[in-house]
């Protein structure tokens, strides 16, 4: 059976409602919406649910076609955080990419966050800030994802003039207290080369 990215998409949106759980979506959907659309095979998640109701969601997920190891996935959220499961195949190249959302930032980007309509469904989506902290944090500590430096311009490029600066430069700093060297002075070089209000 052949995929798409709507099909992905609908299966996602469809698991995160029959599980009644609280999400947002981020990653390469959210760029394509904040910045310049380009293709992706997955769909990326924060789900605000608590750890014992993952289990609600992984359920759910497997109803709406995705291969879910729901042992091997609790483990990947306990160990490194996030958990991939693929749509139909162990194999598929379509999947959702799966974290639960802890730390304050992600509350404050739940707060935040948007409605839009994709492939003909209400959904919630990260602020084109918190995306580009998002982005920004996972360059910084995945240097081989060019990717999401090549996302982060893209939302400047075409938004920097209306980008909260001190929701940003507040967030970084956030960040640099954590450990995460250099995100202040990446967030000040995007403010000051495409500008914002």
């Amino acid at each position: 059976m052949s995929y798409s990215l709507e099909a992905l998409f609908r299966a996602a949106i469809d698991s995160l409602i029959d599980a009644g759980s609280d999400y947002m979506l981020y990653g390469g959907i959210a760029a394509g919406v904040w910045g310049e659309p380009r293709f992706t095979e997955d769909v990326d998640v924060v789900l605000f649910i608590h750890e014992r109701e993952f289990p609600r969601f992984l359920r759910a997920a497997a109803r709406n076609g995705f291969r879910v190891e729901e042992d091997l996935c609790i483990q990947q959220i306990q160990v490194v955080g996030w958990s991939r499961i693929p749509l139909q195949s162990r194999d598929s190249p379509w999947h959702i990419d799966v974290t639960l959302g802890d730390s304050p930032f992600d509350r404050s980007a739940f707060e935040r966050r948007r409605d839009v309509e994709l492939f003909g469904r209400r959904v919630k989506i990260a602020s084109p800030e918190d995306l580009v902290v998002y982005k920004t944090i996972s360059a910084l500590t995945n240097p081989q994802r060019l990717q999401d430096v090549l996302d982060v311009e893209a939302v400047f490029r075409r938004m920097g003039p209306t980008l909260d600066a001190a929701y940003l430069k507040q967030w970084a700093g956030f960040w640099e207290d954590q450990g995460i060297q250099g995100t202040a002075a990446r967030i000040e070089e995007l403010l000051a080369k495409w500008g914002t209000r």
